[in-house]
């Protein structure tokens, strides 16, 4: 993506054209027609001098050349600028840009499957698990409002729960050929790392 090129806003009066001129004095940035102020904005508020920049080349006062020599700007930038404001008006500049993105992983009866194990307290992780979703989707879909997270407490996956030294102890205590026979996963890992 190509780099902003920020506007030089001049400290003396400097002519956009024979009517149009700007002076920038003490962060403010004055437009004048003649010897009157018709616009004035703060230096570092690029919304606002690409609408006014915009509205005087679309009502023409100013020719977008004019502009690109006034404040050393790209062409390319200034004509972009013009055709949000014919499209759009002051809303292309300060109004809320509406994203609206659909989610891709989550369709509606995925939607509908996960919306019922919720309503069941089940986890995300419980969730993931059943229907192959990411977390994070599902998380992103609680956020965004297209899923809704009952009031409760989720009940946890038995994997999850966590147990203590004195009930792991009980139960290798009671297993028939000791703790070898209970924590598989564990002796496995533990063969591995030394090798």
């Amino acid at each position: 993506m190509p780099q902003v090129q920020l506007p030089i806003f001049p400290s003396d009066i400097k002519y956009i054209n024979a009517n149009i001129g700007v002076k920038t004095q003490e962060d403010i940035v004055y437009y004048f027609n003649g010897s009157m102020p018709i616009y004035k904005h703060h230096k570092d508020d690029y919304k606002s001098f690409r609408f006014i920049t915009s509205q005087m080349i679309d009502l023409g006062n100013a020719r977008q050349v004019e502009v690109k020599a006034a404040f050393e700007v790209s062409i390319e930038s200034v004509k972009r600028w013009t055709k949000v404001y014919r499209e759009k008006g002051a809303d292309g500049f300060f109004g809320k840009k509406k994203v609206t993105r659909k989610g891709r992983v989550l369709s509606d009866q995925m939607i509908i499957e996960a919306q019922q194990m919720l309503n069941a307290l089940k986890t995300p992780k419980q969730i993931e698990e059943e229907l192959g979703v990411k977390r994070d989707t599902l998380n992103k879909a609680i956020r965004d409002g297209r899923l809704i997270r009952p009031e409760g407490k989720f009940s946890a996956p038995v994997e999850e729960q966590i147990s203590t030294k004195s009930s792991r102890s009980i139960a290798d205590s009671e297993a028939p050929m000791g703790v070898g026979t209970t924590n598989t996963v564990g002796r496995i890992a533990a063969a591995i790392k030394k090798k």
